[in-house]
């Protein structure tokens, strides 16, 4: 008897969650099936940048949320999601942070948040758009091509998580290698396209014709299929929006579970060769001669001995008499997820293996403001520099455990 997907994905956590190493696949694996469970279908709009990606989000979803025209470049992927209006900002460090709508340029445009300097990892809307009621979460990634290598290299890393994606291009312009190499990483990852032609009133029927034509037998070349359907549109007319907007909403109805299996097939694949990479590493890291080894360990040991001397340090710089409580946690919740990103950095430049640890989503300003704790501030200072101290002991149980099993 055949195996379902989820019985695949299962097996695979058993197995995953083995080991530290593959910590951060298993966590992917785990979320993989919980898609699959809960019907949670991702749908992306990527392409090269400049094709009107940001404008087709806001006519699909019937409001202007996303900032538009001749200068503005999307920097970073902006989820959007059914709910009461809102915009939560998620940080690389593991903060979030909500923000009014006339806040969102600042964060999601290459222009207010050049080379993201602001460490933004991602933006997420809640809408009331009709389009979103069934749960579906849709998203626009930043365009690949333009001189902002940061942003191609976003669009690219979250490519992985679609599901479904409305692979954009424009009349103004034929489609280009930049494009092709895209469209060829996202073939293995989504299960699903549709392919939205944007820019329709630019040209007249004839023009469209010829344009359609080229670009249907290059993307069935490229997608190794005998047909693809192309979706005419102008999204800044909102021509041909519709027709679009029925077809996604009628595969979501009718095949959402086939595409979500699709996809999680697809990239549990990923994932798996992903851990097998990190094993190998590992493993190497193993048969490194005992010298050598050594050497790096005590590289190591040194850098957590100095990592919880910083702890301390940082902790005497927090004023807990004069902040509150909320302020005081905030605060060392936020290094804790440094100094987690930190060793996870230093373990690949020390060993080139992976050591993945989970950040806490904080949510600055609210998580500890009704908190009813008996820990005053100034204890919460010992704590973190426990738990530091704490990621630190366990991480030198681990090199042990290794220099004691070779």
């Amino acid at each position: 008897m055949n195996k379902s997907i989820i019985d695949i994905i299962k097996r695979a956590e058993e197995l995953l969650g083995s080991t530290e190493v593959c910590k951060e696949q298993l966590l992917k694996t785990e979320a993989l099936r919980e898609k699959i469970e809960q019907n949670q279908i991702t749908v992306s709009v990527i392409g090269q940048f400049k094709r009107g990606k940001s404008t087709l989000v806001n006519a699909i979803l019937g409001e202007k949320i996303l900032p538009t025209g001749i200068v503005p470049v999307t920097s970073v992927v902006t989820r959007i999601k059914h709910g009461e209006s809102a915009v939560d900002v998620y940080f690389d460090n593991g903060v979030v942070e909500s923000i009014n709508f006339d806040e969102l340029p600042k964060y999601i445009n290459e222009q207010e948040n050049p080379g993201n300097k602001y460490g933004v990892s991602s933006v997420t809307i809640h809408s009331q758009s009709e389009f979103l009621a069934d749960g579906m979460t849709f998203v626009d990634t930043p365009g690949v091509g333009s001189v902002h290598k940061h942003n191609s290299d976003a669009a690219y890393a979250f490519v992985k998580e679609s599901d479904a994606v409305i692979f954009t291009i424009s009349v103004d312009s034929p489609i280009n290698e930049i494009e092709i190499e895209f469209l060829k990483n996202a073939k293995a990852y989504a299960a699903k396209f549709y392919f939205a032609v944007n820019k329709i009133d630019y040209i007249d029927e004839e023009e469209l014709e010829v344009y359609m034509d080229y670009c249907k037998k290059l993307l069935c070349s490229l997608m190794e299929v005998e047909d693809v359907t192309l979706l005419p549109v102008s999204a800044k007319k909102n021509i041909g929006i519709e027709e679009l907007k029925d077809r996604i909403a009628a595969d979501c109805k009718a095949s959402v579970l086939e595409i979500l299996q699709d996809s999680a097939a697809m990239k549990l694949d990923d994932n798996v060769k992903v851990a097998m990479s990190r094993l190998n590493l590992y493993w190497n890291a193993l048969r490194l001669p005992v010298k050598k080894q050594a050497e790096l360990f005590e590289q190591m040991k040194e850098y957590l001995d100095s990592l919880i001397e910083e702890a301390r340090a940082y902790a005497d710089t927090v004023d807990a008499d004069n902040m509150k409580y909320f302020e005081v946690s905030n605060t060392l919740d936020i290094k804790l997820n440094d100094i987690k990103k930190n060793l996870t950095n230093k373990v690949s430049d020390i060993f080139g293996m992976e050591y993945h640890y989970e950040l806490e989503e904080l949510n600055i300003g609210e998580k500890y403001r009704f908190d009813s704790s008996e820990d005053n501030a100034n204890e919460l200072k010992d704590k973190f520099i426990k738990e530091v101290k704490g990621l630190c002991e366990d991480l030198d149980n681990t090199l042990n455990a290794i220099l004691l099993y070779q």
